[in-house]
């Protein structure tokens, strides 16, 4: 049997698993729940004549996906471990590496799919119910292309993790913890590199007189080499969910490479150590 027929079964196999998957579903229904709630809570804001109420609510999907997709891919993995699914594969003559990217891809896929469980009543039903997005169509792809990315990176180091450690509850764990650090990082960032660099003059009141407090340089700002660094940790996969929900019109070009570099890392890592792992 020749490798690319091997892989071909791989992936066949795990689609399989995917689609029986109960934690796929859970996880589906979850982003799909938070999709309808958020129309409902838009819907509010219509009679008020608010606008852009869909671009507000649309990219939300970006803050939850890193929760829902780390207990995912720890489940879906774990019970290939439990169930000693990994370990017949190899038995049959699959290759480690095989093995290793057809979960990878799997969960990345199933990554892709919560988000769209999200995107496709928001956009489907938001738009006739909340109007039209403000933003542009190439602004919308965009967004959308760097959050489908960012998940595929969290799914690639879920998979990391789920791959080299055995025990489904530990890396449930470690899989969550790793999704909200980011994410309160991500805030972190947020907020301090959004400080101004100057405190605005200010008019106040005292003993009935109007004060006029200058301006002056403000000491939250961060600068120098700490900014620098800052900025590059923000555009971590996770912190980026902050700064995707956070930019308007930008276009943060930066985001797709920082993502596709944490896939190649995680990967390359990942499949090191697989490669020597030894399996119970």
């Amino acid at each position: 049997m020749n490798n690319s027929l091997r892989v071909n079964l791989l992936l066949r196999a795990n689609f399989s698993r995917l689609w029986r998957s109960a934690s796929f579903w859970t996880a589906a229904a979850v982003m799909f729940a938070i999709g309808v709630f958020e129309l409902a809570a838009g819907s509010q804001a219509v009679a008020f004549g608010v606008e852009g109420i869909l671009d507000n609510r649309y990219m939300i999907f970006v803050l939850l996906s890193g929760v829902v997709l780390s207990a995912f891919c720890s489940l879906f993995v774990g019970a290939e471990y439990s169930d000693g699914v990994i370990r017949n594969k190899l038995a049959v003559g699959h290759a480690r590496a095989s093995v290793y990217l057809a979960n990878l891809m799997v969960c990345s896929a199933a990554g892709v799919l919560a988000c769209l469980s999200y995107i496709l009543p928001m956009t489907a039903v938001g738009i006739p119910l909340l109007g039209p997005f403000v933003m542009s169509g190439a602004s919308l792809l965009w967004f959308t292309l760097c959050a489908f990315l960012m998940t595929a990176a969290l799914c690639a180091v879920f998979t990391m993790i789920a791959m080299l450690n055995q025990n489904k509850a530990v890396v449930a764990i470690i899989c969550i913890f790793l999704a909200y650090f980011l994410l309160f990082l991500g805030i972190y960032f947020n907020s301090r590199l959004t400080e101004p660099a100057v405190i605005p003059a200010q008019e106040y009141i005292e003993n009935g007189r109007i004060l006029v407090r200058e301006a002056m340089p403000n000491p939250s700002y961060v600068q120098g080499v700490k900014r620098t660094v800052f900025q590059l940790l923000y555009d971590l996969p996770g912190c980026q969910a902050v700064q995707l929900l956070a930019t308007a019109e930008a276009r943060p070009w930066r985001l797709p490479a920082v993502s596709l570099g944490t896939i190649a890392a995680s990967t390359g890592i990942g499949l090191a150590l697989f490669r020597r792992k030894d399996l119970k």
